[in-house]
């Protein structure tokens, strides 16, 4: 199977492993030529509220954001030429990832997925038509995963192609 098209879906809780995910992005992307997709899903939920650290604010904390804020970033750009992947490529995570990528000479683009994170990521991993995830967990107990559900255990249960994991301290 040829690798062409590696996704690297990233968040702010990414943080404490994100060099271990770009080296095992650059492992794959490096040696077959693959294009990496980095991706950040942002949550829409049901109650109008996105969760998230927006690119403007430069914090290290997640915030909330009503949908109306979120419109509001978008609409500071000044045309509409500009969309979700604009707001995203601004995000420090994509940022710290799109740096080391750029440092590698690695052919990558920034992609911005609203929705529901699981579902938004499966969703861009088809678009993308991605030959290989990589994603990033933490350890948590059975009871912690029941209660609160886990984006990675449904990559990696539903990604449309293999996965690579990278744990967290």
């Amino acid at each position: 199977m040829t690798i062409e098209t590696v996704l690297l879906p990233v968040s702010d809780s990414d943080e404490d492993r994100l060099s271990r995910l770009v080296d095992a992005v650059l492992e794959i992307a490096d040696p077959t030529g693959a294009t990496v997709v980095v991706a950040h899903a942002i949550q829409d939920g049901d109650d109008d509220i996105v969760t998230t650290i927006p690119a403007i604010s430069g914090g290290n904390y997640p915030q909330v954001l009503s949908r109306t804020e979120y419109d509001d970033l978008l609409d500071r750009y000044p045309d509409d030429e500009h969309s979700v992947d604009d707001v995203v490529a601004e995000h420090e995570t994509v940022q710290a990832v799109t740096e080391r990528l750029d440092d590698a000479g690695i052919a990558y683009e920034v992609r911005g997925a609203v929705g529901d994170p699981g579902e938004a990521i499966l969703e861009l991993a088809e678009d993308v038509d991605a030959d290989r995830f990589v994603i990033g967990g933490s350890r948590r107990t059975p009871a912690d995963k029941a209660v609160f559900g886990s984006l990675s255990q449904t990559l990696l249960l539903e990604a449309p192609c293999p996965v690579t994991f990278v744990h967290g301290d």
